[in-house]
């Protein structure tokens, strides 16, 4: 499906996305009716600004930058989310259940820049459109977390 917002209808939008979403804000979250609530939260205001969508990055990054502003107010809002981690997704199976286990000890930072890099496959540059921080900042932050995962896979 295309990835311009010119040719895709809000419902195509929700329905082609909804999921990857939904995943994130639960990720980050914790709580199934919190990610719920994320969730809904993001594909209101896409529709909100969906006019303004710019295809300036794809509609995928533009939802998961409105996804975890969204996540970062829930968290801000709620006292139960402070300093909560992200969580694995027992849901999900592959073959990095052990690196994605060690990665929940690790701080919200370095999870999100490893998750979106590495489970997004996405660019550095998608990266900090998303968490909006400078693209220096994810490579730096990306730097970090890889030392800090692999010091956390060789001391178990």
């Amino acid at each position: 499906m295309s990835e311009s917002a010119g040719t895709l209808s809000f419902e195509e939008i929700v329905e082609e996305y909804y999921s990857d979403i939904y995943k994130l804000a639960f990720i980050m979250m914790k709580d199934r009716n919190s990610a719920e609530d994320v969730t809904q939260e993001t594909f209101l205001k896409a529709k909100r600004y969906l006019n303004n969508f710019k295809n300036t990055s794809s509609i995928k990054t533009w939802l998961y930058r409105i996804a975890m502003n969204e996540v970062k107010n829930f968290i801000k809002q709620s006292e139960k989310f402070r300093n909560a981690k992200p969580r694995y997704m027992p849901f999900v199976k592959d073959d990095f259940s052990d690196i994605r286990k060690a990665m929940e000890q690790l701080d919200r930072q370095s999870y999100e820049v490893l998750f979106f890099k590495y489970f997004k496959n996405l660019t550095d540059k998608e990266i900090a459109f998303i968490l909006n921080i400078p693209e220096g900042t994810v490579k730096s932050r990306l730097h970090s977390a890889k030392e800090k995962l692999k010091e956390v896979l060789q001391n178990g």
